[in-house]
């Protein structure tokens, strides 16, 4: 799946968002805290919400550019990436990639089929995420004034 979004806020401001969602995520997972410029092969062992062991490895981490990962459970290998363009002051563009690899021809089979369903959803969500995080920058700079 691969989403292309305009979003109105600094690229700066995004990607910090993208990579503190990341380092908490690390936290409440294994207690450490590593520094961005750390990211880059860390890897840990992490629960997913359906209760779920999974394997997140982060291949990825150019500030204010791009941040990936990749993600094995039993199942699935999913490689997810986040590339960050500048537009401007205060417009970017996110191009998320993601990928899944089933560990069978059945489970890839079934990838394919609930990928139509799941690609819908989270279409629908980027466009609540991209609104979310406008109203926050925007809330967030009038703070400022």
């Amino acid at each position: 799946m691969k989403q292309i979004l305009k979003i109105a806020v600094p690229a700066d401001y995004f990607f910090h968002r993208i990579i503190e969602s990341s380092l908490y995520d690390i936290q409440q997972q294994t207690g450490k805290k590593p520094n961005p410029n750390q990211l880059k092969g860390f890897s840990f062992k992490r629960k997913n919400a359906n209760g779920t062991m999974s394997t997140m490895t982060i291949t990825a981490y150019q500030p204010d550019k791009k941040y990936a990962y990749h993600m094995h459970t039993g199942r699935n290998d999913y490689d997810v990436a986040y590339n960050v363009e500048s537009l401007g002051n205060e417009q970017m563009r996110l191009t998320y990639e993601e990928t899944i690899e089933g560990k069978s021809a059945s489970v890839n089979a079934n990838n394919y089929v609930s990928g139509f369903l799941v690609g819908w959803v989270r279409k629908r969500r980027f466009k609540k995420m991209k609104r979310q995080m406008e109203s926050d920058y925007i809330q967030q700079e009038s703070h400022k004034s």
